[in-house]
């Protein structure tokens, strides 16, 4: 998994469960926005991994890799 600021490997978790490196565990991670509705997105997991989505859903289906 990677640091969603920096890209490099994540070797940590900050408190809201965003993987971040060590640089960045203590950082204030902005939350991206959907795609779709604009709403704020938030971390979940897959069969394929973790990955962004929107906070609407069902009723919405916007998603982004991390």
């Amino acid at each position: 998994m990677k640091c969603v600021l920096c890209g490099k490997t994540a070797t940590k978790l900050t408190k809201e469960g965003i993987p971040a490196c060590g640089a960045h565990s203590n950082s204030k991670i902005k939350k991206p926005s959907c795609p779709n509705c604009g709403l704020e997105m938030k971390i979940r997991e897959g069969k394929y991994g973790k990955f962004w989505g929107c906070q609407a859903f069902p009723m919405c289906d916007g998603m982004k890799k991390i």
